[in-house]
């Protein structure tokens, strides 16, 4: 009679006998179907993560934007975007997640890229780490990209080169002894161009310092002998400034003193 083959599985150097003579190990199914299990997990995980995953700008073009401009909140400024192409390939890389728009519970510093295209849209990006919200919809997104944005943003205000876009006439306070005091906008004629690069001219008129002492009551006593002038955004020149004494208020007649 020929010997019954035996054959045998070991595993963690352990192994079983059935009637038979086939050796296995009950072990070694439960481990495989573990692993199986795990590597699953993994594959969807990834298969998730890839779905998410999105790349709105990658095919932008330089040639298809006519403008772009960014405003900086805070400091609240805006400035011109010269170099079209610099900003597309920062805009090329961003990427975005889920839609997820809890960015409105978050503080800090936001860039808003306003892009006016060739063909007459009109398309607002804001980088705001861990989010990117285009037009107004808010993304969950990967961190470098989104904050090479906020560099490349905060590069340009700082540049001193850039130009910078006022939308209205710079504020104008008063700083004496570490105290700030906001001025009364007077009559002003402003000049700024709309989204298709069209002049907008706009003039108004005010009433004479001297006539709005409602306006400007309770006075401001300077702690200091000196007071100084802070813009919002620094003037080229300073044609003038006029001062009276408070006894000439409602009196038009008198004569000023520089």
């Amino acid at each position: 009679m020929k010997p019954f083959p035996l054959f045998c599985v070991y595993i963690n150097n352990r192994k079983m006998k059935d009637k038979g003579g086939f050796c296995y190990e009950k072990e070694m199914v439960n481990n495989h179907n573990g692993v199986t299990m795990v590597l699953l997990c993994i594959v969807v995980m990834v298969f998730l993560f890839t779905v998410g995953k999105k790349k709105p700008y990658k095919n932008l073009d330089a040639a298809q934007i006519a403008s772009a401009k960014v405003q900086l909140t805070p400091p609240d400024k805006t400035v011109e975007i010269e170099d079209i192409s610099e900003l597309v390939g920062y805009l090329n890389d961003v990427v975005i997640y889920n839609q997820d728009n809890s960015y409105t519970e978050y503080v800090g510093q936001g860039v808003t890229f306003t892009l006016i295209m060739t063909d007459g849209t009109q398309t607002e990006i804001t980088a705001y780490n861990p989010f990117l919200i285009i037009d107004g919809v808010g993304y969950k997104t990967k961190y470098e990209p989104c904050q090479a944005l906020n560099s490349y943003a905060n590069e340009l205000l700082n540049s001193g080169t850039a130009n910078v876009i006022l939308e209205e006439p710079p504020a104008l306070g008063l700083v004496s002894d570490n105290t700030y005091v906001s001025a009364l906008l007077g009559a002003y004629s402003w000049q700024k161009k709309d989204v298709d690069g069209n002049s907008i001219s706009t003039t108004t008129d005010s009433a004479h310092p001297l006539d709005c002492e409602e306006l400007l009551s309770p006075p401001y006593e300077t702690p200091e002998a000196t007071a100084t002038l802070s813009f919002t955004e620094e003037p080229d020149t300073i044609l003038s400034v006029k001062c009276w004494s408070d006894e000439y208020w409602g009196s038009l007649l008198q004569t000023a003193k520089m």
